[in-house]
């Protein structure tokens, strides 16, 4: 497990994690952070797919505002700052950075069998990213605001993973139901709800962490994967 260097579309240097699978020419992932950075909950999710047998890397998407930085969900100032890092973001920029991460681990491994794992804010990225970005997949861990996204994913849409918190804090049931709706009617996305938990219900060591229902989504994702990183 090592830091790695990235080169952004300006020619700009910025850092990502990078976990090693089993061999140089595994199946790939790029791993999409939630607000916090690339923080302990995030390298150790890194780690896990790494040991299921995928190259992961994991770019800071926070390196135009803060580079490097790390930040701890249970601290009401730093969930802020995460918040409101999110809020600056802009889409293109990190949609490119996120593309410069995926040639990056298709020139490292050597093939194209790349796919988009994100969770929370990383969750609705992936989803967005899996409309141009040429990658064979993507899994969204209760991914944010796509209520609004999957009206405008394209017929072209990477095929897509949805993990949906039944009773995410960050949306109304009637929201919930409508990301339903608008998923099953679209032919690239895969949903399913996850009945009594919150958000963040697959987040290491978090604080709305649940064994069951992180197992369940693990074992769909890991399903889906295989399917189609071929």
């Amino acid at each position: 497990m090592t830091t790695v260097t990235l080169t952004s579309k300006e020619g700009k240097p910025f850092n990502a994690y990078y976990a090693k699978g089993p061999s140089s020419s595994a199946r790939g992932i790029v791993l999409i952070q939630e607000i916090f950075g690339i923080n302990a909950a995030m390298r150790e999710l890194a780690d896990t797919w790494a040991a299921k047998g995928y190259n992961v890397v994991v770019p800071d998407l926070f390196w135009r505002q803060a580079p490097d930085v790390e930040l701890d969900p249970t601290v009401k100032a730093e969930f802020e700052r995460g918040y409101g890092m999110m809020q600056a973001m802009k889409t293109e920029e990190t949609l490119a950075d996120l593309e410069a991460a995926r040639a990056w681990l298709a020139q490292e491994s050597g093939h194209e069998k790349i796919a988009l794992v994100g969770y929370c804010m990383g969750g609705m990225l992936a989803v967005r990213a899996a409309f141009e970005i040429p990658v064979k997949c993507a899994v969204s861990y209760y991914g944010v605001g796509l209520d609004s996204l999957l009206n405008d994913a394209p017929i072209d849409t990477a095929p897509t993973l949805l993990h949906i918190a039944g009773e995410d804090r960050f949306q109304t049931h009637d929201v919930r139901d409508l990301v339903m709706d608008l998923a099953t009617a679209h032919p690239q996305f895969t949903p399913f709800i996850y009945d009594g938990v919150d958000h963040a219900f697959a987040r290491p060591k978090g604080e709305h962490f649940d064994a069951d229902a992180a197992a369940k989504a693990e074992q769909r994702s890991q399903t889906f994967l295989a399917e189609h990183l071929v």
